[in-house]
């Protein structure tokens, strides 16, 4: 039998070649989940703390609901649950959930490999490529949307891959095919519920397959069932959208129109995409989409490699935020595993060109993993990018602190909390009762609601903040952050400047002074609807 011919078809699920895969995949995610948890104890030693809209998803979580302005209803509830399950003292644990999400992203890489035709050989490079990656590696250290992101896009793609392996082989009904269109719809479901972002890669992964021949996937008797199950997961959060008048897509138009990302020209978003999943690993997974668009052995997954084709252009048209793609890449670092393993079948090659190759890359993420992470505290993270001459992309238009956006949005929150609630106690008694702290973003008005359960529940206008609204203040006393003192002195009788926050490493925004208030000009609860922001 050819090389070739062996590839090409289809691997049976015996019992001997599903344990062995499926052991390897558990042991690299074992591992990932362990440097995980050590990144995060080296975080949490450097002096930094929870990120910001990791603050705002434990807020969110303590008001759950179908949907909010900027996200579905999964990361809420994960976040609820780890707040209930772990409490927030330490982030190894609180970021349990995003750590086991890197480490089902390093198995499930490897899975795909293996089920693309690849050798245990071919199944640990890919694994390794992802676990080395540099965006993959910041994605599992902190709590997102994005971290969840590549476990549902990457369940969808092998539901796919294993329908057309039963295509191939003649088989179009029964229950094996009843039960991967079943896992498809509940993972484009799930992943829907998690991020609309994925609404892209499905539109492309379904073009796709409209232009090359496994299209034939989609007579299946079982599709409208996956998509059935699809609609059926996702109703509920459509449901909040229609009642909330479509509220994600005007913040989307919003950014958009303010022109809140960075936009990047074709030639540097593609740059940027190789840097940021690591520069020596490009051969990996550039390697994986070339051999999926034209591999003789790869003829059965080849509407894989047009999705990247279709996505790609379509991010780069929208200006999306460089991470947007990051979700996508397992499938192609698992192709290029499988890919190299057609091209370096020697064995010299395999026990000594590709483990140098590996090291390599191991031995500059060790340069870089003080850029990618925050392990170093602040002054020496500054003086070591500088000493490397190496910046994270910009991803965000408008000043930036010295340190990366990730970065500093993990430092102050606790202070900011305690700053402001010290305004609210500086207050004579009778005007404490009817003051509020009010703040110009979510994250320091989750900093409040989270550190400082002592005092009354900060307010905003920004994000699902507006729909939680000023509850019962009129705004006749208020402590504010955020808003310079010369648009709050055409709105109050009085602006009294309490303390400043002067923190040199967190965002430009982040700094200035704390403001009492008193004498709105006008009634907070009819002036609500100008303090919206969606953004």
């Amino acid at each position: 039998m050819t090389t070739e011919t062996r590839i090409a078809e289809p691997r049976e699920f015996t019992a001997l070649s599903a344990k062995g895969a499926v052991r390897m995949a558990v042991g690299f995610g074992l591992l990932k989940y362990v440097l995980s948890t050590l990144g995060q104890i080296m975080i949490q030693h450097a002096g930094y703390g929870i990120f910001r809209d990791e603050l705002y998803f434990i807020v969110c979580g303590r008001h759950l609901a179908w949907g909010y302005v900027d996200q579905p209803p999964v990361i809420p509830l994960v976040a609820r649950i780890s707040e209930l399950l772990f409490g927030l003292h330490s982030l190894a644990l609180f970021r349990t959930f995003a750590s086991l999400a890197g480490a089902a992203e390093v198995a499930i890489t490897g899975l795909l490999a293996w089920r693309m035709g690849g050798s245990r050989w071919a199944q640990a490079l890919a694994m390794t490529g992802i676990l080395l990656a540099p965006m993959a590696i910041g994605a599992s250290e902190t709590f997102s949307t994005s971290t969840f992101e590549p476990l549902f896009w990457m369940m969808v793609a092998l539901a796919l891959m294993e329908l057309a392996q039963l295509a191939d082989r003649g088989i179009r009904s029964g229950r094996a095919v009843a039960l991967w269109w079943v896992v498809l719809g509940v993972a484009a479901g799930l992943g829907l519920e998690n991020k609309w972002n994925e609404v892209f890669f499905l539109v492309c992964l379904l073009a796709a397959l409209l232009i090359t021949k496994q299209r034939k996937l989609l007579a299946s008797k079982w599709f409208p069932i996956g998509l059935a199950l699809l609609v059926l997961l996702i109703l509920p959060n459509l449901l909040w959208e229609m009642q909330h008048h479509w509220a994600t897509l005007e913040l989307l138009h919003n950014d958009q129109v303010n022109g809140k990302n960075v936009h990047m020209g074709p030639l540097q978003f593609l740059f940027t995409q190789m840097m940021v999943f690591g520069p020596l690993m490009a051969p990996l997974w550039i390697g994986g989409i070339l051999w999926l668009l034209f591999g003789r052995p790869a003829k059965m997954f080849r509407f894989l490699g047009v999705t990247y084709v279709l996505y790609l252009p379509l991010m780069m048209i929208l200006h999306a935020k460089d991470y947007y793609l990051a979700a996508i890449y397992p499938l192609y670092f698992a192709a290029g595993a499988a890919a190299w393993d057609l091209l370096f079948r020697k064995a010299w090659l395999r026990r000594g060109l590709i483990p140098a190759y590996v090291a390599l890359n191991a031995a500059f993420l060790a340069v870089l993993l003080p850029i990618i992470l925050p392990v170093l505290p602040p002054a020496q993270s500054i003086a070591y990018q500088a000493r490397i001459h190496v910046q994270p992309p910009k991803t965000e238009s408008g000043p930036t602190a010295a340190l990366p956006q990730y970065f500093a949005d993990m430092l102050d929150w606790r202070q900011k909390a305690d700053m402001l609630a010290a305004a609210w106690y500086s207050l004579p008694q009778a005007e404490r009762e009817q003051a509020v702290i009010y703040t110009e973003n979510y994250g320091d008005a989750s900093a409040v609601n989270v550190y400082r359960p002592d005092v009354p529940q900060a307010i905003s206008g920004h994000q699902n903040y507006f729909f939680w609204g000023p509850r019962s203040y009129t705004g006749s006393v208020m402590i504010v952050f955020g808003e310079s003192r010369s648009t709050l002195e055409s709105e109050f009788d009085s602006v009294e400047e309490f303390t400043q926050d002067a923190n040199p490493y967190v965002e430009p925004y982040e700094r200035g002074p704390v403001f009492i208030c008193r004498g709105l000009h006008g009634n907070l609860q009819a002036l609500w609807p100008k303090v919206k922001m969606w953004e």
